[in-house]
């Protein structure tokens, strides 16, 4: 077995540990899910809630102390946790991956001169 220090790191930016309250809003439903974020980056989060492999694919994260929503990706999922990757980065990528244009840092959009 691989010791952490063994394993390499696969993130296109690193995770800091959170103890983050949040709450999700996903299509078509009335009501909202409360989470906990364990960790964050730029480019997603790990969540933690009870029955986490039951909500949909995308959804929107609202973080506390925060007012604008994230549009999230499952990446993967556990029985209590979600990896998410949040869908304005994945837009970002793809755009520059296929027109070679460089991937705005602050998360805003690039915009060619």
């Amino acid at each position: 077995m691989k010791s952490n220090a063994q394993v390499k790191e696969k993130r296109r930016s690193p995770r800091r540990a959170a103890l983050m309250p949040a709450v999700i809003f996903y299509p078509n439903q009335n009501e909202h899910v409360e989470c906990m974020v364990r960790d964050l980056s730029q480019d997603g989060a790990l969540l933690e809630l009870p029955l986490a492999k039951e909500l949909p694919l995308v959804f929107w994260l609202r973080l506390e102390g925060e007012t604008t929503l994230r549009f999230c990706t499952v990446a993967w999922h556990s029985e209590n946790y979600l990896g998410v990757e949040f869908s304005e980065q994945i837009t970002e990528r793809r755009r520059a991956e296929r027109w070679g244009e460089p991937v705005a840092v602050s998360g805003k959009p690039h915009i060619p001169l």
